[in-house]
């Protein structure tokens, strides 16, 4: 896309300085494509370098009253948000899956994507998701390297059955749940040299990643017994079946808890309510969409079970959801729905879980 001068910017901003313009922009790695949208529906496109210092200048010299500035989350995080906020500029992150798509596929350029987002932002179409601050970003980066780590360790451990099935070694059984001895006798399993020093690659590898896992949770530990966080920890933590990791992902992702106004919000952003597709007289319950925090939603379904088995008000709870849907998945889906209501709850009260027969 050719950039535009900044003498034709000023010419196309000029008379229009006592009016609102939305700004569209798609941001990548080393530029921005930044769209002017003109309150008599006219734009204009240009350029910049990947810097937010630059966009602010470029706001300033023009002298022009911005409405909002939108671009899409992504890649490059919230730093141009917040320096865009910290200099008076309306700013709204849309989430991907929130921006209107046309049925059809058309051109696709950042040129048109950043003219659509000046577009729907000044329509109203799309809205900002929470922007964390540095620190509440930092801390959730640690955690989902966390459970990075952790894929990686299931991941090695699968490799190495995969390993030994396709040498047709029969699976030991100190293997098959990966019991404390699984990798003496690993070691110890009669195979070719060259299948031998495959094995023995694929171990350390292993070894690397139990390593990095320990460190990780002995930094977020640390995380856990900060003042600021030590009681909301210990309040999810009083929730039968919620352990240290369900608790921290909890707090990381669902950073500042009070943002969420109603309980079918919380729902919405962890991706645990199934849409409604009304329809004449009838509103059925669709399926869950594919959205918000994967990890923590697959955390707190496998919390639900625990907390099941271990709470009368869960168990009870279950069995209705069960009777009525008849699919024990959709009933524990829902109970994790419950589960994560509940802990929000807590974080908002800062009080322990109280079980029912108490």
């Amino acid at each position: 896309m050719a950039t535009n001068s900044l003498s034709r910017v000023e010419q196309f901003v000029e008379g229009f300085t006592d009016h609102s313009f939305w700004i569209g922009m798609d941001v990548h790695k080393r530029s921005y494509h930044i769209a002017l949208l003109r309150a008599d529906g006219r734009s204009l496109t240009l350029v910049s370098p990947a810097s937010p210092q630059n966009v602010i200048q470029l706001i300033n010299r023009l002298a022009i009253r911005v409405a909002a500035a939108a671009y899409e989350s992504g890649p490059t995080g919230f730093s141009l948000a917040r320096e865009l906020e910290a200099a008076g500029i309306p700013v709204i992150v849309a989430a991907p899956s929130r921006v209107p798509r046309a049925v059809t596929a058309g051109a696709k350029t950042d040129r048109l994507d950043c003219l659509k987002l000046a577009s729907y932002a000044a329509k109203g179409l799309i809205h900002s998701i929470a922007i964390p601050m540095p620190e509440e970003e930092a801390h959730r980066s640690l955690l989902r390297r966390r459970h990075d780590v952790a894929a990686s360790v299931r991941r090695c451990k699968q490799h190495i059955k995969s390993l030994l099935l396709f040498l047709g070694i029969e699976e030991p059984m100190a293997v098959e749940n990966w019991s404390q001895d699984a990798d003496e006798v690993l070691h110890a399993l009669p195979m070719e040299t060259s299948a031998k020093l495959t094995l023995e690659s694929h171990l350390r590898e292993l070894m690397f990643h139990r390593q990095e896992l320990k460190e990780v949770d002995r930094q977020l530990h640390l995380f856990t017994k900060q003042q600021v966080h030590r009681k909301t920890i210990a309040c999810l933590e009083s929730v039968p079946g919620v352990g240290q990791v369900l608790a921290t992902t909890f707090l990381c992702e669902l950073f500042r808890p009070q943002r969420f106004a109603r309980a079918e919000e919380v729902g919405s952003y962890l991706g645990l309510a199934p849409m409604v597709r009304h329809s004449g007289e009838k509103t059925p319950s669709g399926r869950l969409m594919p959205v918000g925090q994967t990890k923590l939603r697959s955390l707190l379904v496998e919390a639900a079970w625990m907390w099941r088995a271990r709470d009368d008000y869960a168990r009870n709870l279950y069995n209705q959801f069960l009777s009525r849907m008849g699919i024990a998945q959709k009933a524990i889906t829902a109970l994790a729905r419950k589960l994560a209501i509940i802990l929000w709850r807590l974080c908002i009260e800062q009080r322990p879980y109280r079980l029912a027969s108490t």
